[in-house]
C-alpha cells in the first residue's frame, strides 16, 4: 500500500490513477480525511492469490472442520459473564 499526503504534496488525478493501476493508495486530504483507491478488480485478484496460497487454503480447511453453531442462550450468558467481569 502506498501513502500519498496531499497536505505535503499535490498529485494529479492521472497519478493517482497510474498508482492504483498496481497497489493500493491510501489518500490523506488536504483536511486529513482518509480515503483509499484502488483498482476494481483489486479484491478478485486478491482472491485469486489467496487461492493459490497453502498455508490460506489449509486454514480454511480447518476452520470448516469447526460447527459453528453457537446457541443464542449460549451467546447471552458469555456476553453475560463477559458484562460481570469487566464490572469487577
Amino acid at each position: 500500500m502506498r501513502t500519498l499526503d496531499l497536505r505535503q504534496q499535490q498529485v494529479s488525478v492521472a497519478d493517482l490513477l497510474q498508482c492504483a493501476r498496481t497497489e493500493t493508495v491510501y489518500i490523506l486530504n488536504e483536511e486529513g480525511e482518509a480515503f483509499i483507491l484502488e483498482a476494481a478488480d483489486a479484491f478478485e485478484r486478491e482472491v485469486a492469490q489467496l487461492g493459490q496460497s497453502d498455508a490460506f487454503m489449509a486454514f480454511l480447511a480447518e476452520r470448516s472442520k469447526e460447527s459453528g453453531m453457537t446457541s443464542l442462550d449460549d451467546l447471552e450468558r458469555k456476553l453475560s459473564a463477559a458484562e460481570d467481569t469487566a464490572q469487577q
